[in-house]
């Protein structure tokens, strides 16, 4: 009697729960089966109705769009850059601006300076007379001597004075005064 009490005792500690194990394996085999032949039966009805058989399929709907592989440290990092190219984005846009701005003043007082050399000629090539002394009735001009009637740079000298020399250069009149010597 002890040994069939022992035996009881081994079958029900032992192949107890394997049997339990097996039943629940079937009951969840069969609950897939049920699971399966449902949604069979949905696609059937959805593709008789002439609707597209509804997948199963898994979604990704995350509340925000941040990469889920990228760190906080990261994503500071980045948002940087991005700011940073922004920001220098912007600066050559304000440079591109100030250059345009300067090259149109620069252009703006090219015509001026242009116009107002055509309306005074003579301020084209004053600086470039040279009035060094006078000897006689010439006077030494650029390391070269000149009398009335000679040109000087396109101006044509029309008078010498004790004090100065008076050209006419493209209609207009002008004079400059003889540099007194250092004797």
């Amino acid at each position: 009697m002890k040994r069939l009490f022992i035996l009881l005792v081994f079958f029900s500690f032992i192949c107890g729960p394997l049997l339990g194990f097996a039943q629940e394996e079937e009951a969840a085999s069969s609950e897939e089966k049920n699971t399966s032949a449902v949604k069979e039966e949905a696609q059937k009805d959805a593709a008789a109705e002439g609707e597209k058989p509804e997948e199963m399929k898994v979604k990704f709907a995350p509340k925000n769009n941040r990469d889920p592989f990228l760190s906080r440290e990261e994503i500071e990092k980045m948002e940087k850059d991005r700011r940073s190219q922004i920001e220098q984005i912007e600066k050559n846009k304000r440079d591109r601006e100030r250059a345009l701005i300067a090259e149109k003043e620069a252009e703006k007082a090219r015509r001026e300076k242009e116009a107002y050399y055509k309306a005074n000629p003579q301020l084209a090539i004053i600086n470039k007379i040279k009035i060094q002394g006078m000897m006689g009735d010439e006077v030494q001009i650029n390391n070269d001597f000149k009398g009335v009637g000679d040109k000087v740079f396109g101006a044509t000298i029309t008078k010498i004075t004790n004090t100065k020399i008076h050209f006419r250069y493209k209609g207009k009149d002008f004079s400059m005064p003889i540099p007194k010597s250092k004797d």
